[in-house]
């Protein structure tokens, strides 16, 4: 039986830690190793991982605030075969473990992902339709498909059995897919030891959208399996998880990210490199417009011509952000608050809150909009 090792990172979540460990040591393939990596936290942290049974094993470091080094050392500490992340404010469903490690064993996949539901600082869960991929990851809106279009279109579907029954998955090499934009959660990974050996560890380097350099990186040395069920609540909305204001910092990791893992495979396919070109003038695309949205024209102009220069950015809309950036200030400010208040008038209607309520909890994958905070004392780490 493969043996499996749960990495959480941590920092000042001690309340919501112990649900968190309470789910995976509640799961129907109970994992061999738990460890709990502390980055720092002045709260109950060390008491309350004290306080839990085998296999929970603590682990403190100085604070560094970054997850990448938070969950770096938690796999150098492992010893399964199979390592599993899990944010530790994220609850898993009692057969995560057991559906992704079927699905792995069944096709031969070298990592898994799966769909997951949302659920606020409280616990109690967002209606959502669909499993969380369309909801948190802006790719599927961004090409106007499902999900489940989305992953026919790079990766195989099949069937795993399961005891509960059969789970539907798509199964194959991902690379292609992983440019067009990041559709995998940090709490549903499993990621057999051998891969991480090859492609190598979390990027502490990446201080933003490292969690999409490193699913990405994976998939160039090994096939992915994406789980068609949900088997984890991602919890969203807590305070100690930041939107960022200037969000050009995730966007240019993002397209570091793409130039990066392009160059693992010098030989791409006709239809890796046309997602990679995809890819690229979206983001340089998101860029302008973020530029532009924070009033900085001169930085709008810059992404616009990269984008040009690199043959990428010839559209419509392209040519309407350049003339915007001509624009005097005060005109982009106006329309800037229109348009926000448009746009809060129909999310809120849209999700069922109130005015100005937010349920969005924000992360660093190519998700790039939604950047997580990585500040070391607001609590960053998942």
């Amino acid at each position: 039986m493969a043996s499996i090792t749960v990495v959480v990172p941590t920092y000042n979540r001690a309340a919501l830690l112990v649900e968190t460990l309470r789910t995976i040591l509640a799961q129907t393939t109970p994992p061999d190793e738990i460890i709990v990596v502390d980055d720092g936290s002045t709260d109950e942290t060390a008491s309350v991982c004290a306080a839990q049974p085998q296999p929970v094993r603590y682990v403190r470091q100085a604070n560094s605030g970054l997850p990448a080094i938070a969950r770096n050392r938690g796999i150098a500490e492992a010893k399964g075969d199979w390592i599993a992340l899990c944010d530790s404010d994220d609850l898993w469903h009692p057969r995560k473990l057991e559906v992704e490690l079927a699905a792995v064993l069944t096709t031969g996949a070298q990592w898994a992902v799966s769909g997951f539901g949302l659920i606020k600082p409280d616990g109690e869960r967002v209606p959502i339709q669909g499993l969380g991929f369309d909801r948190e990851f802006p790719v599927f809106k961004q090409l106007h498909v499902s999900p489940t279009e989305h992953f026919s279109r790079w990766l195989t579907r099949t069937e795993v059995a399961a005891a509960a029954g059969p789970v539907v998955a798509f199964a194959g090499d991902a690379f292609g897919m992983l440019f067009e934009g990041n559709v995998c959660l940090t709490s549903s990974a499993l990621i057999a030891r051998t891969l991480l050996l090859r492609a190598g560890p979390f990027d502490p380097a990446f201080i933003r959208a490292e969690d999409t350099e490193f699913f990405h990186r994976l998939s160039a040395y090994g096939p992915l399996v994406v789980v068609m069920d949900s088997l984890l609540d991602y919890r969203v909305g807590h305070p100690s998880v930041m939107s960022a204001r200037d969000l050009s910092p995730f966007m240019r990791f993002t397209l570091a990210s793409l130039d990066r893992n392009a160059r693992l495979r010098p030989n791409m396919s006709v239809a890796e490199r046309r997602a990679y070109h995809r890819g690229r003038a979206r983001m340089r695309m998101t860029l302008a417009y973020e530029r532009l949205s924070s009033l900085d024209r001169p930085g709008a102009r810059q992404a616009l011509y990269d984008g040009w220069r690199n043959r990428e950015l010839f559209s419509p809309r392209a040519a309407a952000l350049f003339v915007a950036s001509l624009a005097p200030t005060s005109a982009l400010t106006t329309l800037h608050s229109a348009k926000r208040r448009i746009v809060g008038a129909l999310r809120s209607r849209d999700r069922g809150h109130g005015p100005g309520a937010t349920v969005t909890r924000v992360r660093s994958v190519e998700n790039e909009h939604r950047p997580k905070a990585n500040d070391p004392g607001r609590g960053g780490l998942g």
